[in-house]
């Protein structure tokens, strides 16, 4: 029996503003359990990366508030000191953010950097370091490892970033990831790649992966589970294959019927034949 790794009860996010709350997220629970992905589906707004945030303690305490439980190691991480959550992320619980430029911090070389987390979590030698570092950016797929390892952020691509952030959340060997749109500013070729990195993860290790896409064709070649997320709340959930084809939900019918739509465009601009029908 595969072991229960994060237990999402009820979580609500609300944003406070005024003097007066607003929820921005409604009830959401969920199990993750190792070895198994789970797809978080939904469109922008959703609220999909909202909770997910929310779990790591990266909600602005200020503006949002939040209710609920989310169990990791017989504790509550919702209620869980600042310090003990920094210690958590990166290690045991690792995120991979959409947006790979807010993650570097553009005075130090991306080797500096890296060389950083290495640094905070194991007890590599620099050489060691140095070895794995290379390594992490020829299984991502990028071209001249020393010299980037010698490039500051800007002068790096969007994509180039996004590879080297999942390489070094892996590279950890967290207990869970939690990857929130990771392909968004990938190529597809390059997006295959990592989604099979993904694979591997999950099909050779017990490590649990929470996947936020709004790409409902991501979602369908990694995920063993699907929440479907809309205006905040769950409006599907279950075994992927049985959220494909026979929800009852009229959102998530209509999410998978524009997928069709774009793949079946695609078929008749390429080929003009073989249309999916729905």
């Amino acid at each position: 029996m595969k072991k229960t790794l994060l237990k999402v009860e009820n979580i609500s996010v609300f944003l406070e503003k005024n003097n007066k709350k607003r929820y921005l997220v409604k009830n959401i629970s969920f199990e993750l359990k190792e070895g198994e992905c789970l797809g978080v589906l939904g469109e922008s707004g959703s609220g999909k990366s909202l909770t997910c945030k929310s779990i790591m303690g990266l909600l602005d305490k200020k503006t949002f508030s939040t209710e609920g439980k989310a169990i990791y190691n017989e504790k509550n991480l919702l209620a869980a000191k600042k310090e003990d959550l920094r210690k958590l992320r990166g290690k045991e619980i690792a995120m991979i953010l959409q947006n790979p430029m807010t993650c570097f911090d553009p005075l130090y070389t991306i080797g500096y950097q890296i060389t950083e987390t290495f640094t905070e979590h194991t007890t590599f030698s620099i050489q060691e370091i140095k070895k794995k570092s290379i390594k992490i950016l020829e299984k991502m797929q990028l071209k001249n490892p020393e010299d980037i390892l010698s490039k500051f952020p800007h002068q790096l691509s969007g994509g180039m970033l996004q590879r080297i952030m999942i390489g070094l959340a892996l590279a950890m060997n967290p207990k869970f990831i939690i990857a929130d749109e990771p392909t968004t500013a990938i190529d597809a070729v390059t997006q295959f790649e990592i989604i099979k990195e993904f694979q591997k993860i999950k099909e050779n290790s017990k490590v649990g992966i929470i996947f936020i896409s709004h790409d409902l064709g991501v979602i369908s070649e990694i995920a063993d589970y699907v929440i479907v997320m809309n205006k905040g709340k769950i409006v599907s959930q279950g075994k992927k294959d049985e959220i494909f084809s026979q929800t009852n939900d009229e959102f998530t019918k209509m999410l998978i019927e524009k997928k069709l739509a774009v793949i079946n465009k695609y078929k008749e601009i390429m080929r003009g034949k073989n249309v999916i029908r729905s």
